[in-house]
């Protein structure tokens, strides 16, 4: 998974990207974190996963946060984090 890109191709391969939803997994030491329904910008060719700059801020900000928590497994869509980030001024 890459962060911002400056074209509609590929990075890694010249393939082409596409606007979709994805699922995205994380571990962070022994806690798992899988955000679901998550807008991306996805090669057609080798499968490579490119967030806006918006979209990875949001979760980076909640990936931070969870590391605090008690929880080992955790399942979330995007669109609640965006909600969540909305009501919450940044550090």
């Amino acid at each position: 998974m890459t962060g911002v890109q400056e074209s509609d191709r590929c990075y890694f391969c010249g393939g082409k990207l596409v606007s979709d939803v994805v699922t995205v997994p994380f571990v962070i030491g022994s806690k798992v974190v899988v955000i679901r329904e998550v807008p991306a910008q996805v090669c057609t060719q080798c499968g490579e996963v490119v967030l806006s700059s918006e979209v990875a801020e949001i979760i980076d900000r909640f990936l931070k946060q969870i590391q605090y928590t008690g929880v080992e497994v955790s399942v979330i869509t995007y669109g609640h984090l965006k909600e969540v980030a909305e009501r919450e001024p940044v550090a």
